[in-house]
């Protein structure tokens, strides 16, 4: 045979596994027997899962000193349809800002989103200063309304 690439040797490691399984077939258990004759970390390997099976295989089973509990399925259901309600809460006070938001927008929002405006701002601070004008100019009108 030939040199095996990595890919390879990754193939049969897989092989490896399913042999300490039973699962191998005859042909791939040839090919096994041949690739750990002539690659070295390949035949670490085998001799190492097989070090590891036995020992997980022939170790007694260890018996628990507190129940393991399963959750119930209603409390799965009932998980579910809250984070759906709270999705729903969520969703509705956006739209109720938004609503409640444009309704309070005076003449300085609007002129602050025109595209006239846009063109002039050329840094961060001059967007601040903008949203610092629209702000004041909001604040003013929504304590104008509450006055009445």
């Amino acid at each position: 045979m030939g040199q095996f690439l990595s890919s390879d040797c990754d193939l049969i490691r897989g092989h490896v596994s399913a042999a300490l399984d039973g699962e191998l077939s005859e042909v791939d258990s040839a090919r096994l027997e041949a690739h750990l004759g002539s690659c070295a970390d390949c035949r670490a390997y085998s001799a190492v899962a097989g070090t590891a099976t036995q020992l997980v295989r022939t170790t007694p089973l260890e018996e628990l000193d507190f129940p393991i509990v399963l959750p119930n399925r209603r409390l799965a259901v009932a998980r579910r349809l809250q984070v759906a309600a709270a999705a729903a809460a969520l969703v509705a006070t956006v739209g109720l800002s938004a609503v409640v938001g444009s309704l309070g927008t005076g003449g300085a929002t609007r002129a602050a989103a025109s595209p006239a405006h846009a063109g002039k701002l050329r840094s961060t601070e001059d967007e601040l200063r903008l949203l610092a004008r629209a702000s004041s100019a909001r604040e003013a009108d929504v304590h104008a309304r509450l006055a009445l």
